[in-house]
């Protein structure tokens, strides 16, 4: 039977319902069980996340916590669905003023799902220093989502984030499969940018061609649906007030959109790139004078950043061909804009051959390139594969490349005027670090099709990924790293990996990272790190952190799958943790606080099994006893003192 629009908007209103539920950091009420979210009756939630305070490798502090689990699989054989692409605002705002209530608990069972969960208490807030946006993209066999999260926070209490999470769009309605979403871009002020196309869509309401969208989440009523869907050869949604057509219905292929944010160019702006060459600032004709004249043609998506050289409000990064023809992809493309999106400037950085970080060398043969656009990528995301930051000084570009005969490296340009200069990042084999300038915990794992995720870059010239890692003691696993810039070169600090466990404050249940996200069966994983995860504004009251400093940059979101141990059951979801700065200083010492962050917990026996066998001589770095060791005895030692702060003691 022919669906009318007067009958899909009465079935909307009678399939969907608002549900304000809890916190992403949760468990179900009946252990085993999952409590993810039903994408398509549950449109609105505001929560608390209180993030746990971990140490990475070098003893540095950072928060962490899931953030957003992946929604509910209409399958039961899988617990939640898959993440896809996911995106991190650009910029924040500052002083904002909120009048929500927020659930809030520390409570097993309680938390996101009305059915699966006990229902827990409310907090009330005024507002928050800063806020930003994050946006994900989950898919099952049937079905593909975009949501959108605004996120607050404060610099007096950094270890807890007010989320308010909204269903951007879903491409299952009333029963039928009208489209596959693609997330592309978000912003502070909960502007979602995304891509829809009819790829493996059969429904008679299936979207028309190549789609470019844009939702206000700010604008979303809750209580509908929101899909995508043509009916009368004509493109629309469910929730039409709330959401654009930026591209609609067009016939030339485009990538998966990012865009410059509200608080930047007076509106949003989308950025669109499409298989033509060209460049579509917020859906224009196309123009191809963002290419810089020394290449040929840009390639994958494009990411943008809110840095500049000169007057713009940003700048665009992307993988680029250096010459027309069968020639490698050996360069990236950056050209400034203005709040209008027209092209004020152009830059490159073409890799030379070869190219070292002085103890590695690498593109001998001038055949290295960076390929991670290949595969899904430009129709699913993420966004984008070149990063762009600065050093507080020189903008900064890295992508990841692949030499046939060296394996795959995250190359590293500096824009200092005059030609850029290159080094590297990471490679295959290079160290993973236990302090600055210390010795080897592990080293970089080749590990195909990906080795390495995209790069992102913060503002103090730090790169972050996530790579195949092989631990000195242990199994191979994948790390989340960050490459920090010291005055001689970039050394690797790993920031947690596979395998490790941290307490879920809210849920008061530990979960275990069983996999971080990085590849998929022949090319890196949409749901993988890109330039686009990292949030580069600085909490407020942070200015020229030291590259090591937690607090060099804002935040960064790391798609994992996790299991909870709730109360000895397992439960498994897809989930993006948030990685953020902790600058909270820590007393003056605890006798058996082995990670130094001011705590005797769960967190020290982490840091000491992390350290087994490792001891580099620092007493309370893994050796809480003192012994000059890092063996079970410090265990033990960490073990008679949980709960406790007594500033006495042989590391004190």
């Amino acid at each position: 039977m022919q669906r009318t629009p007067q009958m899909i908007a009465a079935t909307t209103l009678a399939l969907t319902i608002a549900s304000i539920a809890g916190a992403q950091d949760s468990v179900a009420s009946t252990p085993g069980n999952s409590d993810a979210l039903d994408p398509l009756t549950m449109h609105e939630q505001l929560y608390v996340l209180d993030l746990q305070s971990f140490s990475s490798s070098w003893g540095t502090p950072f928060y962490i916590g899931p953030v957003l689990k992946a929604s509910a699989d209409p399958s039961p054989s899988f617990p939640t669905n898959i993440l896809g692409s996911t995106a991190i605002s650009p910029d924040q705002l500052t002083s904002v003023v909120d009048a929500n209530d927020y659930l809030l608990w520390n409570t097993p069972g309680e938390g996101v799902n009305t059915i699966e969960n006990i229902a827990p208490s409310t907090t009330p807030i005024a507002g928050f220093e800063r806020q930003f946006g994050i946006g994900i993209s989950d898919l099952s066999a049937t079905t593909t989502n975009v949501f959108g999260a605004l996120v607050g926070q404060d610099s007096s209490s950094p270890d807890r984030l007010y989320i308010h999470r909204i269903t951007g769009a879903s491409s299952t309605f009333a029963g039928l499969d009208t489209s596959t979403l693609s997330l592309g871009a978000i912003d502070a002020n909960g502007n979602l940018t995304f891509r829809a196309d009819d790829f493996n869509v059969t429904s008679t309401v299936a979207v028309l061609g190549e789609n470019i969208l844009r939702t206000d989440l700010t604008a979303r009523n809750t209580i509908v649906q929101n899909a995508p869907f043509a009916i009368a050869a004509a493109n629309s949604t469910t929730d039409a007030p709330s959401t654009t057509y930026i591209i609609d219905n067009e016939t030339v292929t485009t990538n998966t959109p990012t865009a410059a944010p509200q608080s930047l160019a007076g509106s949003p702006l989308a950025i669109i790139f499409d298989f033509a060459a060209k460049y579509r600032p917020e859906g224009a004709a196309g123009i191809t004078s963002h290419t810089d004249p020394s290449l040929s043609a840009h390639r994958g998506n494009p990411s943008f950043h809110a840095v500049a050289a000169s007057a713009g409000i940003g700048t665009v990064a992307s993988l680029a061909k250096s010459s027309a023809g069968a020639n490698p992809i050996d360069s990236i493309n950056l050209f400034e804009i203005n709040a209008a999106g027209t092209v004020l400037s152009t830059d490159a950085a073409t890799m030379p051959s070869p190219i070292s970080d002085g103890s590695f060398s690498t593109n001998a043969s001038a055949d290295a390139q960076f390929l991670q656009y290949l595969s899904q990528a430009c129709f699913r995301g993420a966004n984008g594969q070149a990063g762009l930051g600065s050093d507080g000084a020189n903008i900064i570009a890295a992508a990841t490349a692949t030499d046939p005969t060296d394996g795959e490296f995250i190359a590293v340009a500096t824009f200092a005027g005059g030609a850029p200069t290159w080094t590297i990042a990471a490679y295959e084999g290079k160290p993973v670090l236990d302090a600055p300038a210390g010795s080897p915990i592990g080293t970089i794992l080749a590990a195909p099709p990906a080795s390495f995720s995209a790069p992102a870059v913060d503002l103090s010239g730090n790169i972050y990924f996530v790579a195949a890692f092989d631990p000195t003691i242990g199994a191979n696993a994948t790390a989340f790293i960050k490459a920090v810039n010291t005055p001689s070169g970039y050394d690797l600090e790993l920031l947690f990996k596979s395998g490790d466990s941290f307490l879920g404050v809210n849920s008061a249940r530990t979960y275990t990272i069983d996999d971080i996200i990085l590849a998929d069966s022949n090319s890196i994983a949409s749901g993988s790190f890109h330039s686009s995860s990292i949030l580069q504004p600085l909490l407020p009251g942070v200015s020229s952190p030291s590259p090591e400093d937690s607090e060099a940059f804002g935040g960064a979101i790391v798609n994992v799958k996790l299991t909870y141990n709730n109360g000895g059951t397992p439960e498994s979801y897809q989930a993006s943790l948030f990685v953020g700065p902790n600058p909270t200083l820590a007393p003056a010492g605890c006798d058996g606080d082995a990670n130094g962050d001011g705590a005797v917990d769960v967190n020290d026996i982490s840091f000491v099994l992390f350290r087994l066998g490792q001891s580099n001589g620092i007493c309370g770095d893994g050796d809480p006893n003192g012994d000059g060791a890092n063996d079970v005895n410090d265990i033990s030692y960490v073990l008679f003192r949980l709960g406790t702060c007594n500033p006495v003691g042989p590391c004190i």
